[in-house]
């Protein structure tokens, strides 16, 4: 099994994607961001503190992203284009193939020319030039 494990800018990310303009509830932040509470309390601190999410408090508690997390999460989107490659779009598996190494055919004489002993093998000589 392979853990990827998110630093602090792709969890900051996931839940600005979350909140992406909208009025989100705590719960399906963490559903949807995949993160625990402990991480939650720990993030939205850091993105209240900077102006990039915002603490909606109507009958429910909401948090939605502010037009600097708008601008933020935009900014990193594009850093991860440049950074990242570009999807292969082909229909082909994206997996890398070993392309088949062609295979000569060996001719073995299965009779001897002396035949000294009964079931002994002796392989044809090449002619040097």
């Amino acid at each position: 099994m392979v853990h990827n494990y998110r630093n602090r800018i792709d969890i900051i990310v996931s839940i600005l994607e979350v909140t992406n303009g909208n009025e989100v509830r705590q719960t399906e932040i963490l559903n949807k961001a995949n993160i625990t509470h402990t991480i939650f309390k720990e993030h939205i601190s850091i993105l209240l503190q900077y102006g990039l999410i915002e603490y909606v408090a109507l009958q429910e508690t909401y948090y939605k992203t502010t037009a600097k997390g708008l601008d933020y999460l935009s900014i990193c989107n594009k850093m991860k284009a440049l950074i990242l490659p570009p999807p292969d779009l082909s229909s082909e598996s994206s997996i890398p193939t070993i392309s088949k190494i062609p295979t000569y055919p060996i001719h073995v004489s299965l009779t001897t020319r002396n035949e000294t002993k009964p079931g002994s093998l002796s392989l044809p000589t090449v002619p040097q030039p």
